[in-house]
């Protein structure tokens, strides 16, 4: 009976060893070998999802490249300093009734910075969960603090609340910066989840240059501040906020542009102080032909996109009628044609008798030259011309000048892309959809800009440094270097040529055009441009438009300017205005060269 009874508690005890050791044995797989295997449903193994799982995190950088302006100032990715705050510890948040009876100098001060009132500081503060970056009241970001501020709030030493780096991508406010583009989630590949966190969600560029470069803009890892927590969330005991980086030299990568981001800011003040709706503004440098500003209307916000609105559209990019400022290429086609002069004498009764064209609301120029009938943009006088030449021979000229097709900056096996071209959306313009027949009653419209004619703003200025290079078209230039994280450079991106197979157009024609041009502002359409304080040279247009079927006008202006030593070439597009309307161009164009000729004066 005894022994029964030891047996018997002999084999209690060895089962219960056994259970021990099997469990001890599931303990050890688990730790030695199991952590590393990955969590179904996540790229992250078990010892990392337990480590997550204990930590609270904010992500600081998504490890996204850079753009800068042509003089490093940051256009997205710029790096300010924000409150992040995080949970507090079990024992502080016990002391939170005392604190909101008792003077609490620091958190009143902080609540002063960011624009709030104590006891809504005090709330958010003692219900947090998860880090908060403090938000801004613009856009989506957080609240970016001045460097004074920054340290100030650092010195007032709050538990819980630190001053940290945050990469902004944007600021948040409208602008007129469609060629800088805007991203969008990514779409999440098959059998992976997002982060356990929510945080780390991946976004892909959607459209300009965003979009364009993505492959040089994508990261390599987040940055990212985090504490210890415990498992009601209360911030372990003596547990440091922290921050953890990929640690990567090279990237993320820095891409330099040649926009010159304090130009396009004050010409984007411009054209929206002038009411100005519609349209673009294009600002090149004529010896390079860089892109230096670059201002589509309306306006857009790359954190508020909206699909059914357009804002997001770079219309300067998109293809425009002209009217005439097209004029230039039917006197290029003209002259190289050798059926005209600029002495030649026309005469305009006010209507051309045939095509139902009309000239100077039918009163007529009276007798007048083609360097005279340019300045004042006479129909009667381009009709002429249009009458001698071929469809071909419009055409070939536009063709050489830059017009209906592609120019922007690209180069072949670039960078890893089999073509690079950082320009998304560029609309190659038409002349004639079609040349056959060759009908005169066509090129006459065409000759002045109507018709089937359409240009972008971006041709349309280049058309005025092709001009004065003699005829060469260069290639627009956005994007101009690339450099890594530590500042080694990747690639430079030089300039180049944009030739046609329809050739070039003759050096001494170009410099006829430029002259004409000149006479334009000193007794044509442009003379309220004489008061510019760089003297200047350029040629209007007032295009006939239907949008929805109602009768509406484009108003162009192009030119260059100061014309003794040019160093801007400008066009001004503003579109879908009533007809009879005051022409906004002009003045806008005489503004920009005002505010181009202070800054260099600066």
């Amino acid at each position: 009976m005894r022994n029964n009874k030891h047996r018997r508690v002999f084999s209690g005890l060895l089962i219960l060893s056994a259970a021990v050791a099997v469990l001890i044995l599931r303990l050890a797989w688990v730790q030695l070998i199991m952590k590393e295997q990955t969590v179904p449903g996540t790229k992250y193994t078990m010892a990392k999802m337990a480590e997550i799982q204990s930590e609270r995190e904010t992500v600081l950088d998504s490890g996204r490249g850079r753009l800068y302006d042509r003089k490093s100032e940051p256009l997205a990715g710029e790096t300010i300093w924000t409150a992040a705050f995080f949970p507090q510890e079990e024992k502080a948040k016990k002391s939170v009734t005392k604190v909101v009876y008792e003077e609490d100098k620091p958190m009143h001060r902080l609540a002063e910075i960011l624009g709030v009132s104590y006891e809504q500081l005090l709330n958010k503060r003692s219900s947090l969960k998860e880090p908060l970056l403090w938000p801004s009241s613009v856009g989506k970001g957080p609240l970016a603090l001045t460097p004074a501020q920054a340290e100030e709030v650092s010195a007032l030493g709050i538990d819980g609340v630190s001053v940290l780096p945050f990469a902004r991508r944007y600021d948040g406010n409208l602008s007129g910066r469609q060629w800088l583009g805007y991203l969008s989630e990514a779409a999440t590949q098959a059998g992976i989840k997002a982060s356990p966190t929510g945080l780390r969600i991946p976004m892909t560029g959607t459209d300009g240059l965003e979009k364009t470069l993505e492959p040089l803009l994508q990261g390599v890892g987040h940055t990212e501040a985090y504490a210890q927590v415990d498992a009601r969330g209360n911030r372990l005991p003596g547990s440091p906020i922290q921050v953890r980086a990929p640690g990567n030299p090279y990237f993320p990568l820095s891409l330099y542009t040649t926009i010159d981001k304090k130009l396009q800011e004050e010409i984007e003040e411009l054209a929206l102080k002038s009411g100005m709706k519609e349209g673009a503004i294009v600002v090149l440098d004529t010896g390079t032909g860089d892109i230096e500003a670059m201002v589509s209307l309306p306006f857009y916000n790359p954190e508020k996109i909206s699909p059914q609105g357009g804002e997001w559209n770079n219309r300067a990019l998109q293809a425009a009628v002209p009217g005439s400022i097209f004029k230039i290429v039917t006197a290029a086609a003209a002259l190289e044609a050798g059926v005209t002069s600029a002495d030649e004498l026309f005469y305009c009764s006010g209507q051309y008798e045939k095509y139902g064209l009309s000239c100077l609301k039918g009163k007529g120029h009276g007798p007048l030259t083609l360097v005279q009938g340019f300045a004042v943009s006479c129909n009667t006088v381009f009709a002429a011309l249009a009458e001698r030449l071929s469809g071909v021979q419009l055409q070939s000229t536009a063709l050489a000048l830059g017009l209906g097709r592609d120019i922007s900056w690209q180069a072949e096996k670039t960078l890893g892309f089999p073509l690079l071209k950082p320009l998304s959306g560029e609309q190659k313009g038409t002349i004639f959809t079609t040349l056959l027949p060759d009908d005169k009653g066509a090129r006459v419209q065409t000759a002045i800009g109507q018709r089937d004619v359409q240009v972008t703003p971006l041709q349309a200025a280049n058309l005025i440094v092709t001009l004065l290079h003699g005829g060469e078209v260069r290639a627009p230039r956005i994007l101009q270097r690339v450099t890594f994280a530590n500042g080694q450079k990747l690639e430079e991106l030089p300039g180049h040529l944009s030739p046609s197979s329809a050739g070039k157009i003759s050096e001494s024609t170009a410099r006829q055009l430029l002259s004409m041009m000149r006479k334009v502002v000193t007794e044509g359409t442009g003379t309220r441009l004489q008061s510019t304080y760089w003297p200047v040279a350029g040629k209007s247009g007032t295009a006939q438009t239907l949008v929805k079927g109602v009768a509406r006008n484009n108003q162009w202006f192009i030119g260059y300017g100061p014309v003794d030593h040019p160093r801007y070439a400008v066009s001004v597009a503003v579109e879908n205005v009533a007809p009879d309307s005051p022409h906004l161009a002009i003045k806008l164009f005489g503004q920009i060269f005002d505010l181009l000729s202070a800054s260099s004066e600066a």
